[in-house]
Formats: structure tokens, sequence, C-alpha cells
């Protein structure tokens, strides 16, 4: 059974198709209320009497004559009128002469009118004018028995049924008179003309049917009436009736002919399989199809053979439900939305139900939510596609989406945007809409975390893996003094001091060390730099020659920097609440160093520690306790890792290390840390061990990261 593919199930058609009417006899004449039988039969394709057709019957004029259900013809008034025989779109036709009556009496302002009323014949083409009277609000009126004369016989001829024949070149008048008088005229030209047909190729099935036509196109490409024969070189591929109607009987190839008025054309004819499978993509029943306006969108169709073949010849009817709203080429099968609106857009194919789409022409374009992010590795996020319009309003969602990553080792994309990170590095992950428009996210993949080592000479930045062989992976490696990297909230960037320019200023890069930026110039040296929540903005301690370091900020284009503090004894060390409206650091401005606080708008620093030993290195987590680094007591040379809650002023330890601690960083969601522990040795301490942990706040052993002999690190950052 045929079907329709990737759509709801197209059931191919089941009744006979109906390709010839005829009826018997060809005239008739009959007196006032006289009644006589017409017999009407319809044959299918292959020339079999169809008995279960089912006729209605028309008379083109009801004062004359009358048909009824039957197919009786009754005789109303003298005149005549034409009847038809109709079934399936297919009529045959029969003369009705109605006599009777000599003298009929119409109402005062009748007239008779011609139908056509004018004609343009090749010469010996026939064609047929029809008489009617009309009252003067249009309806019919009796007007009997017409009379039929030409007034230039040398030109036209006209037969008592109203048939015109062109018999020679020119002009020529055809009068008609009624019974009661009433006269009128149609001009009629006679002119020798080319003809050409309707189509050069025809292509349809076995049992399918179309029409060819011969055309005039110096008379506007009108069709021809009559004088045309038909004939086809291979009546068992295809047989052409007397109208020019084509039928296919079988698989092939056969060449029609129209000749007549000195002519004789040709049209190819294939008659292809008959379809078995209709496969259309996309799939009908799967939604609307999305367009914005100017998108286009590719709309296929194929006709299937049983051995799902396509098969090109068969003919596929396309209809746009309107025009204004959405365009469609035939030829390319492209869709392109002209308007914001809803429509429809069909494909026929006979023997086949309607295969209908729904289409929504939307003022969008596509967006994404985030245009750039980065991730951890291990990482996962979700990109969300959007429609927006030209001022990037956001105008819905969008669906039916294609994802593809340039760098799928680096980051890879599910069909629904989502994006698992694998590997430290660069990657564009790229959304495309069914209709062609696209939208890219580029997405920076890092390690677990940023620190400083000297390794290769100089301090330079890299990336931790503790799961690699080689735990670090460089980022910014040169001859500057590259240290205190601190990853930007989206981990896209990474904000770092360095004495490339002389004194140590604050630069920006992206966080695989590309589009390095400097972001301070100021004499003296900046450091310990951290990102506002935003992102917009980077608090930092600077400190101008010969002075004592103070907190600063600064947006992250390099403008709007302002001072936070200037208090005695300097401060430097700053960190950010999760809501980035408080700041701490550390502060030596009562003779200790200590831990204080502070609102980032400005205000007064409210000291939080008191415990007389050395405090360093404060981080809020994400609850609002504070963390920091305090000398250990006694005879110890190490550290303790403190934890303060707010309104409190006893910190409780949570780690107590051998050595002391020269570098801490908190993990953004507050469960580990990352220490370095070392002491610098020798006469200009630049040489020392350094050891490097991940601890986890929750309790357990530490763990080491492996570090190579001599090398040190500092400032690690989550």
């Amino acid at each position: 059974m045929a079907a329709v593919l990737l759509s709801a199930s197209v059931p191919a058609l089941a009744a006979q198709s109906i390709a010839e009417v005829q009826v018997t006899p060809e005239t008739m004449t009959l007196g006032v209320n006289q009644r006589q039988n017409i017999f009407a039969a319809a044959y299918d394709r292959q020339g079999n009497l169809v008995p279960s057709a089912k006729f209605s019957f028309w008379s083109s004029d009801t004062l004359i004559a009358r048909v009824l259900r039957d197919g009786t013809v009754v005789g109303i008034g003298p005149g005549l009128a034409k009847v038809e025989a109709r079934v399936q779109r297919r009529r045959a036709s029969l003369a009705v002469l109605i006599t009777g009556r000599d003298t009929i009496v119409v109402p005062s302002g009748s007239v008779l009118t011609l139908n056509p009323t004018a004609l343009v014949l090749l010469p010996g083409e026939r064609a047929t004018l029809n008489a009617q009277g009309l009252l003067q609000d249009g309806s019919p009126v009796a007007t009997g028995r017409i009379t039929w004369k030409t007034l230039q016989p040398g030109i036209v001829a006209v037969d008592s049924l109203g048939v015109v024949i062109g018999v020679g070149l020119g002009r020529g008048i055809v009068q008609a008179t009624s019974a009661a008088g009433l006269t009128a005229t149609a001009p009629v030209s006679v002119e020798p003309a080319d003809f050409t047909l309707s189509r050069q190729r025809v292509s349809i099935g076995p049992e399918g049917a179309d029409t060819l036509r011969a055309l005039v196109p110096s008379q506007g490409n009108r069709n021809v009436r009559s004088g045309i024969q038909w004939h086809s070189n291979d009546t068992s591929v295809v047989r052409v009736g007397p109208t020019g109607v084509v039928i296919g009987r079988g698989p092939g190839e056969a060449t029609v002919t129209a000749a007549g008025f000195g002519q004789e054309l040709s049209a190819a004819v294939t008659v292809h399989e008959v379809p078995q499978a209709l496969v259309v993509s996309p799939p009908a029943g799967a939604g609307p199809i999305q367009l914005p306006v100017q998108g286009t969108r590719a709309v296929s169709a194929v006709a299937e053979s049983a051995d799902s073949m396509p098969i090109p010849e068969a003919r596929l009817d396309w209809t746009v439900g309107d025009s204004s709203v959405i365009g469609f080429d035939v030829a390319t099968r492209a869709l392109t939305g002209k308007a914001v609106g809803r429509t429809t857009l069909t494909v026929r194919l006979s023997g086949f139900d309607p295969v209908v789409w729904r289409v929504d022409v939307i003022p969008g374009l596509l967006g994404l939510d985030s245009s750039r992010l980065g991730l951890r590795v291990g990482g996962r996020a979700t990109v969300a596609a959007r429609l927006v319009d030209e001022a990037g309003k956001v105008v819905g969602p969008a669906g039916g989406l294609e994802w593809t990553s340039d760098r799928p080792e680096i980051a890879r994309v599910s069909g629904a945007g989502t994006i698992d990170a694998l590997s430290p590095g660069r990657a564009v992950v790229t959304a495309k809409a069914p209709w062609g428009r696209t939208a890219a996210a580029e997405v920076l993949v890092t390690g677990e975390l940023v620190v400083s080592s000297n390794r290769s000479g100089a301090f330079g930045i890299y990336q931790l893996r503790a799961a690699a062989g080689d735990t670090l992976i460089p980022v910014l490696v040169d001859s500057a003094s590259n240290v205190q990297a601190a990853l930007s909230p989206d981990r896209t960037r990474i904000a770092f001091s360095s004495n490339r320019t002389g004194s140590y200023d604050l630069f920006v890069m992206d966080a695989d060390g590309r589009n390095l930026r400097r972001l301070t110039s100021d004499p003296g040296n900046e450091g310990d730099p951290v990102w506002t929540p935003d992102g917009a903005r980077v608090v930092y301690a600077a400190t101008p020659r010969g002075g004592l370091a103070q907190i600063h900020s600064i947006a992250v284009d390099g403008s709007e920097a302002r001072a936070l503090t200037a208090s005695p004894g300097g401060n430097h060390s700053p960190d950010l609440s999760s809501d980035g409206r408080s700041i701490t650091f550390v502060s030596a401005r009562d003779g200790n160093q200590e831990i204080y606080v502070m609102d980032l708008a400005g205000g007064e620093a409210r000291r939080l520690t008191r415990s007389g030993a050395r405090e360093s290195n404060p981080h809020f987590l994400p609850s609002g306790d504070l963390l920091f680094v305090a000398e250990a007591g006694g005879r110890s040379r190490g550290s303790r890792v403190m934890r303060l809650a707010p309104g409190r002023s006893d910190p409780t330890a949570l780690l107590l290390t051998e050595q002391p601690v020269i570098s801490l960083d908190l993990s953004r969601d507050g469960t580990e840390v990352a220490y370095v522990v070392g002491r610098l040795t020798g006469a200009s301490r630049v040489k020392g061990q350094f050891s490097f942990f991940i601890q986890s706040l929750a309790g357990g052993a530490p763990e080491q990261i492996p570090l190579r002999s001599g090398e040190q690190v500092v400032s690690p950052a989550f």
C-alpha cells in the first residue's frame, strides 16, 4: 500500500477514475412540454465503462429546457439550450432545440446577449455562440427560437445552432435574432496565426491524466477551440483524446502530436512507475516549520517506487497558502519567509492524500544566551538558543537545531546544547537552525585551578591538571615574572600581576593565554587581584613607590580606577563576599597583621581578628564565614587555617601545617582549599622546598600535588 514516509501515512485513493464522458443523442429537438431521455456513459482510462458513475445534469437555459435528475429533458419554451451531463469534473453536452409557438412575448426592456461577446478564429476553426435573453435585473427570460446569420459569409459562416466557422481572413459579424424580435451581434475576426503547445514535456503515472492545450501566442495565448487532431505514437504507453487529454497506460516514453492549420507540433510524454511511497522532509506532523523573515529552509518531497528508488518524473503539485507570508521555489524546494505570520505549504501526488506543513514566519534571528563561557575540566553547562529580533529582544525559544563543536576533544556538545568540558583549551560550539541561521559560543576549558611556577626560570602561569602525568600546563610563560593569577567568575579570563613593563602591573588575558592586555600603569606595584562577582571590576592592592599598599578597584576595561582604602599600616590581600557587597583584607594599621572587613561601596573598616598572631590570606566562604591563615602558636613554625563565623570572635582551626602557609585559595563552592607550604632559605632567600596540597574541608588526608625538583609554586587560584 502506498504511504508517506517521515510523515503521517497518506493512503492511496481507491475510487475508479473517470477519463471520458459521452452522451446520446448528440442533438435533440422537442416541442413544448415534450420529454425525452438522454443516455450518459462514463469510461475509465482503459476505455472501460464505469457503471457506478453518478451523473448530475445541467441546462444552460431552464426557461427553454429543464433536465430532471434521471436525465429526462423537458421542453419549457421555444429556443435553443445546451444540456450537460457531469461526473468527476468530466462533462459532455448536447444541443436541445425546443419548438412551439411562433410568437413569443417578452417583458419590456429585455435584451438578447451573446456569449462570448466576440470571437477570434483561425481559418477553419469552429466556436459556439450562446444566446440568452435577460431582464433589466439580469434574470433570464425566454426568447423563443434563435435565428443565426452572418453578415460577411465569405469570412464567417454560422449554422442554426450558433456554431461559427472561420471561412476567410478578415472581420465579420454574426447576428442572432430571437422569436420575440430581440437581436444581438458578435464581431468575429479570422486571422492566420501559429499555435504552440502548452507544454513540451508531460510526466504522468499509469492511470494518471493531464491535458495538453493548443495556444495561440499572438492572440493572448487563447486555447484553440477546434481543428486540432491529436495522436499518440504508442498507445500502450499513452492515449490521447480529441481535446488533448493525455492518459497514461503503462510505464515508458511516447510522443503526442497535435496537427492542424498547417502545423504539426509534438510533446514528449513520460509515464513513470506507480509511486508506492511519498517521502517528505521535514515530517509534516512534527510541528510547525519556524522560519524568520528573509530566512530560508529546504523542504523536500520525493515519490518512490516499491524498491525505494526515487521517481523524479512523478508530478508533484506545490501550493502556498498565503504567498504574502512565504515564498516557495519549486525548482530548488527553498522556502523563504516574507512577512510575519502563519500559513501552509502543501504538496500533492496523485493517488495520495495531500501533505500539509504549517509554517510560522517569525521576526527572529538565532541567538544564544551566552556567547562565551568557561568550564573546568569535567564540568558541564547548557547553552540555550533563542529567537531574537533585530534589536536583540528574545521573541521565543528556538528548536530543531543542529549543534557542533570545532574541537570535540576539548568541548563536546549534545543535540540539546549541553556542553561537556573534556580537556584544557578553546573550542567553538555552533547552533545551526533548519533555515540556515547560525549562532556560536566560545568555550574555554581550564584545569582545576591556576598557579604560578618558576619551573622555566621566571615565574609563569600554569593550569593544574591533578589527574595528568605532568600536572602543570603552561598558559603564559615568558621572560617576565607572572604571578597571582585569578580566574574570572565565568572562568574565561585571568587577571594577574607581571613585571613585564618594569614594575608589577595588572594584566588581563583569556584563560588560555590569548589576548593579553594591560590593566594598570601607575608608578609602583599592583598585585593581589580578585574579581567582583559580576566580572565587571578587579579589586587589587596598589603599592606606590616609597609608600604602603592600599586597596583599589578598576573596571575590567581599565577605566574608573579608584582607591578603597587610605589608612596607615597598609592594606593588601583583598577578597570579596559572594554577593559582592563586602571586602576583607589584611592590614597592620593597629600594629599587628590582622583581618579586616568593610563595605565595598565605602565606609569604616572593622577588625575581625585579635589573636596577636600574624594573619593572612583571608577568603569568604559562600556562607559568609571567613577563612584565613594564622601563625601557629608556641614553638611551632607552621600555620593554622582558621574559620570565623560572622559576629563571632572565636575562630575554629580547620587544619594545621608543619611549615608556614605561603599562599592559599578557597574553591568557589567552599568545599576545599589549595595551599602551598615552604620556607625560603639561603642568603638571598631565593631557594627553598615548597609543597603543594589540595585539602577537603570535610576532612581526610590532603592530596599532595607532585612538583619538580627545586620547583616553587605560589598563588594557587580556583
